[in-house]
């Protein structure tokens, strides 16, 4: 029999670069990922299960993205200015 490798949110989180309240919002509530209860409160993510959800995000960015190239077109922040007297 196959081993089933598993993985907690943390490590999940850990893998998407992302917070752990992300990923729980997307197993939890969102259910974008497949998971199972372990326990009476444990929830593991199958590796398999994150492979294909970190494939399908990047198949949806790739359909957005145009082949144009996008500029950017905002100002660069310069910060504060300190205004002095008589300046408005």
């Amino acid at each position: 029999m196959p081993e089933i490798k598993i993985l907690t949110l943390q490590e999940v989180a850990h893998k998407l670069e992302v917070s752990y309240t992300q990923v729980r919002v997307l197993v939890l509530y969102d259910e974008k990922i497949p998971s199972l209860k372990v326990g009476s409160r444990g929830v593991r993510v199958k590796v398999e299960d994150l492979e294909a959800y970190i494939t399908s995000t990047k198949q949806k960015k790739e359909e957005k993205t145009p082949d144009a190239e996008i500029t950017d077109t905002r100002e660069m922040y310069t910060g504060h200015r300190i205004l002095k007297k008589g300046d408005k």
